[in-house]
């Protein structure tokens, strides 16, 4: 029984350092490299201009107005992509 006791111990110890080890690790800050804040952007950008787009054309279909809303909502998309750049970037310079 005592052997056993002492195995608690000492597993309990190990498994405090790993706890303590893992908190330190996980407190460092860690920063983004150049080029995965130049995706970010671009990932910004593509995705407000692609939403914009569907959702013109899905308008569109269903009014049958062929290049109104495509139009409308690429620069409404193309407009929120660059605001949305803005503060992205406006964040990653103040961090």
């Amino acid at each position: 029984m005592h052997g056993d006791d002492t195995k608690l111990k000492n597993l309990d110890s190990r498994i405090k350092e790993a706890k303590s080890s893992i908190k330190q690790n996980n407190n460092q800050n860690i920063k983004p490299s150049p080029i995965g804040k130049v995706l970010k952007l671009a990932v910004e950008i593509v995705a407000a201009m692609a939403i914009g787009v569907a959702i013109g054309l899905f308008l569109d279909s269903y009014f049958n107005t062929r290049p109104l809303f495509t139009i409308v909502f690429f620069l409404l998309g193309s407009s929120a992509g660059i605001l949305n750049v803005f503060r992205v970037a406006k964040s990653m310079q103040n961090n």
